[in-house]
């Protein structure tokens, strides 16, 4: 009838005080009796226990807080059905294995130049590139705020795999504020301008990467994806991760959105 949900554990204190635990270590106090609260965890623990009136009434209250869930009448959980995938090469095709593989549900479109009417009829962007083509993508970073479409990014660049940061369709951390803040902090903007606009007249190349590699990085692509369908926050918002191709060694950088209006519109990088 009840079970804890995910993450989630139920206990006493030495000084007979109920409370139960969060999965991010939230230690929250249950202001009822210690006798039904008791029993509750008895029938939460040993099969063919039964509840009273009072338990029961606590169960129902922890079931409204999501600490327990009742089988089979878990909330449906709005899930993406539709994943654009733009980019080819071994990640590209590595991150359409996964999804493919871990929600079969999903529909994988594919494309290597996206207009923004694929972005509208999309619940998330996933965009693979060798190098980062910024005209497109800043292109992109307008089109799915414009569509509260998330999205996401892997490149290569200065002998890393970039991913991220994620963009949650609304407010979060992008693309347009990776390219502010780098340009804020690196010793020579102009320079790194300059290698930009040479990109974006580049033609477009494939993410090339070893197969334990390139699995890496589109298993850390598409986790958000996949972490968003069981109803859990994305763990790439508002952070990049860099990933060394040879060591597999990652970092984690924390990116947070530019005051409004300092690259308003996108970058002009020709």
């Amino acid at each position: 009838m009840y079970a804890l949900a995910d993450g989630h554990q139920l206990y006493p204190t030495p000084d007979g005080t109920w409370h139960y635990l969060t999965p991010d270590e939230n230690a929250v106090t249950i202001g009822a009796p210690a006798e039904d609260l008791a029993e509750l965890d008895n029938f939460l623990r040993r099969s063919g226990s039964v509840l009273g009136p009072g338990a029961i009434e606590i169960a129902d209250a922890l079931v409204s807080r999501g600490v327990l869930v009742v089988p089979g009448q878990a909330p449906e959980i709005p899930r993406p059905q539709r994943v654009l995938m733009d980019g080819i090469g071994p990640v590209a095709d590595a991150c359409i294995a996964l999804l493919s593989k871990a929600l079969p549900h999903l529909e994988v479109v594919s494309t290597t130049a996206p207009i923004e009417d694929d972005v509208a009829s999309s619940d998330l962007v996933l965009s693979v590139a060798g190098a980062p083509p910024h005209d497109e993508w800043s292109e992109l970073d307008t089109w799915c705020p414009r569509n509260q479409t998330p999205w996401q990014t892997v490149h290569a660049e200065l002998g890393e795999i970039c991913i991220g940061p994620f963009f949650d369709g609304i407010g979060s951390a992008s693309y347009r504020d990776v390219c502010g803040r780098r340009l804020a902090a690196s010793r020579v903007p102009d320079h790194l301008q300059a290698l930009w606009n040479h990109l974006a007249g580049s033609e477009p190349r494939p993410l090339e990467l070893e197969p334990t590699a390139a699995a890496m990085a589109s298993a850390l692509a598409c986790s958000d994806v996949v972490a968003g369908v069981h109803g859990a926050p994305p763990s790439h918002l508002h952070h990049q991760i860099r990933m060394n191709p040879r060591t597999l060694m990652m970092t984690r950088h924390p990116v947070l959105p530019l005051p409004g209006g300092v690259l308003e519109p996108a970058p002009t990088l020709r």
